[in-house]
């Protein structure tokens, strides 16, 4: 479980990294992005085959309340720019996206944030909640992925 945890916080300090600079890594194979439609950011992450981190962004959120889209287009315009900024810094077009989804909305709230998803221009690949995405990325299997946000907080136990 320790080196579980060791390899999550990298990972978790690497995507803050590459937000905070503007910078992207090389990586290996097809690229993977996530969409976060959260209460107090939107944020992007692109990850490679082996869920390293290759890039991110971030934008102020105003659009989405306790995981409710309260202004639609609104939500369309930041996650298209967000999604054109890591295509230029990263040189491909990111077609696929997934996104993750505060435990517990209603599945008309979920529909409508895949809706945004697809219409920023990504084929929604997948829809799941927060704490079993983040663990998925982070490599957790076992333990407990808690994920407090600006609206709502999810707990994953994981074993």
């Amino acid at each position: 479980m320790g080196q579980e945890l060791t390899q999550a916080n990298e990972t978790l300090l690497e995507f803050e990294r590459l937000i905070q600079s503007g910078g992207c890594n090389a990586w290996e194979g097809a690229l993977r992005t996530g969409v976060d439609l959260g209460t107090a950011n939107i944020v992007l992450a692109v990850v490679d085959e082996q869920n390293r981190p290759v890039a991110g962004a971030s934008y102020p959120s105003t659009v989405v309340r306790d995981g409710i889209v309260v202004d639609y287009m609104g939500a369309v315009r930041a996650v298209t720019h967000l999604k054109g900024q890591l295509e230029e810094r990263l040189g491909v077009m990111l077609d696929a996206g997934a996104c993750a989804i505060p435990p517990g909305i209603l599945e008309g709230n979920v529909k409508a944030i895949g809706n945004v998803v697809e219409a920023a221009g990504f084929r929604l690949t997948n829809i799941v909640d927060e704490p079993t995405a983040a663990s998925s990325v982070l490599g957790i299997s076992d333990g407990a992925v808690v994920d407090v946000g600006g609206g709502t907080t999810g707990i994953s136990v994981l074993k």
